[in-house]
């Protein structure tokens, strides 16, 4: 009697899981491949930089007005950042341009009477005081031939650095453009130098010729107009000096970092402000060691996040680096990543540096191809399957998949345009099931 229970009670089993798989329909999705394109893709977190910063120094030496900027104050490009105080400059101006007056009218009186006493002791004068400008000339151009000198340095190694991959693009501009800007003082002082030999020169040729020859009417008109000559040169030079007393930013941008607060006296080539270029933002991610395998330079990105509040923009990789690093993941997991640049076009979507969004790199794509959605397949013994709905009946149905994405999976072999499948199979669902459409 209990083997008669038993058999029963099995049967019983048997036949109720019969007929939940073969006797009852189960509601599925059911879908058709389509035709569209496949793309595979690596996703990551990144926040934008800015590629070029530029350090503002002095150019000329001087007293720096206090500064009325401020970190993250955004700047236009020509717009006056600082200033110089023009005072001492204007008055240099103002006795340069009366000397070149002085000089002009001597020429039209130099054939009237012989020079006079006070005409040898200021030619003396002059001598004694284009001495001493010369002699400051040659110390100032030595010590900015000393500061040229360590900034080529900086500028060699950092030129090296950057050809390593050892240093960032913004450190190699700034130390070319800290070479470059003492290369031309350097230049603009060995003119001053040049011109302060010169001007001495004349002075003593006129000392000579004074003493030695006063009724030499055509000599003096020659000398004034060397004087002339000469006086008009500084007069150029003191007035491209007055004109760097107003200091105006190269781009727009803001102002990441700031020098100098209060009001003072600097030299040359003393840092002022740090400004960033908003054209040259960039978007800055860190992938994965061996995902980056499949990323090339140049390779297409598409760009997301709240920040570009639902629209999606366009970009591709600058640069990939030659080395990785080692950083902690979200969950607390040392993992090894390779940092790459991401570059796009800002003028839409107007993000401003530190920006957090999101990438995804192309690394592959299928156009016009038939894909399912990907969690339509599964994988069976080693092998990806779908189910293919035919008479009512769900089908295990092998597949080969090309590329595939959390989305789409393409489908290279095992479907046809017009195929019914189960959009996302039940873990109840098996072979020979009867299915009917989900309400």
């Amino acid at each position: 009697m209990k083997r008669l229970i038993w058999v029963v009670v099995i049967m019983a089993a048997v036949g109720g899981a019969a007929y939940s798989l073969f006797g009852r329909a189960l509601p599925v999705e059911m879908i058709s491949p389509t035709v569209t394109t496949v793309r595979e893709y690596v996703a990551e977190d990144a926040k934008t930089r800015l590629a070029n910063e530029y350090v503002i120094d002095m150019p000329i030496a001087g007293t720096l007005e206090r500064l009325e900027l401020e970190v993250g104050d955004e700047v236009r490009k020509g717009q006056v950042i600082a200033r110089i105080d023009p005072f001492a400059l204007e008055q240099q101006l103002r006795q340069a341009e009366a000397r070149v007056e002085q000089s002009r009218a001597q020429v039209t009186g130099v054939d009237v009477g012989k020079p006079k006493e006070e005409d040898i002791r200021s030619a003396a004068v002059r001598v004694q005081e284009a001495r001493n400008s010369l002699e400051v000339a040659r110390k100032t151009r030595s010590a900015a031939l000393i500061n040229h000198d360590e900034a080529k340095k900086a500028f060699d190694r950092a030129q090296t650095l950057l050809g390593d991959g050892a240093v960032s693009q913004s450190f190699f501009d700034e130390a070319e453009m800290r070479y470059k800007g003492l290369a031309e003082d350097l230049k603009r002082l060995e003119s001053q130098e040049a011109a302060a030999s010169q001007a001495l020169e004349l002075a003593e040729l006129a000392d000579q010729r004074m003493r030695g020859s006063i009724d030499d009417n055509e000599y003096l008109r020659r000398l004034h107009l060397a004087e002339i000559e000469a006086l008009e040169s500084q007069v150029d030079m003191l007035k491209s000096d007055l004109a760097k007393t107003q200091i105006a930013s190269p781009v727009t941008g803001p102002v990441i970092e700031k020098f100098v607060d209060d009001r003072g006296v600097f030299a040359p080539g003393t840092p002022i402000l740090n400004i960033g270029d908003l054209g040259s933002i960039e978007i800055e991610c860190d992938v994965l060691s061996e995902e980056i395998a499949s990323i090339r330079v140049g390779g297409p990105v598409e760009i997301t996040g709240k920040a570009l509040m639902g629209k999606l923009i366009a970009g591709e990789v600058k640069r990939i680096f030659p080395t990785g690093f080692m950083k902690m993941s979200a969950l607390g997991v040392e993992q090894q990543r390779v940092k790459t640049l991401i570059t796009f076009d800002n003028s839409e979507a107007g993000l401003r540096p530190g920006t957090s969004v999101d990438v995804k790199i192309i690394t592959a794509e299928s156009k016009d191809v038939l894909a399912a959605p990907d969690r339509s397949t599964i994988r069976r013994n080693n092998e990806w399957h779908v189910f293919k709905v035919e008479g009512r009946r769900a089908k295990l149905t092998p597949v080969t998949i090309g590329l595939r994405n959390d989305d789409w999976a393409e489908i290279v072999e095992g479907l046809n345009p017009g195929d019914t499948i189960i959009g996302e199979p039940k873990n109840e669902l098996a072979d020979g099931a009867r299915v009917k459409p989900l309400n």
